[in-house]
């Protein structure tokens, strides 16, 4: 399994690779006021990539702090176990 792993690692770098090496035309970015940059198309390329992975694990993270902040808040409302006593089962007599 390991060695499946690492077959597949080295393919997709190696795809990776060559669509790197395909698109290493310069491409000009035009923004607002005149603003313009040029780069490398992968470059831009990658940098859209990992913007759009950093808003996605951004919404993630959004969508499971409400749930984990209202768990917090209920359990601070529960009474602490230290407290309370012991459940026992009916089957315990048997």
């Amino acid at each position: 399994m390991k060695i499946f792993s690492l077959l597949l690692r080295a393919l997709v770098f190696l795809l990776l690779l060559g669509f790197a090496i395909k698109n290493d035309g310069l491409v000009t970015v035009r923004a607002y006021f005149d603003t313009s940059w040029q780069m490398p198309l992968v470059l831009l390329i990658l940098a859209m990539f990992a913007l759009g992975m950093l808003a996605g694990v951004l919404a993630m993270l959004a969508s499971s702090l409400g749930p984990r902040r209202e768990l917090e808040r209920l359990r601070k409302l529960l009474p602490s176990s230290s407290t309370r006593s012991p459940v026992q089962s009916d089957d315990a007599d048997a």
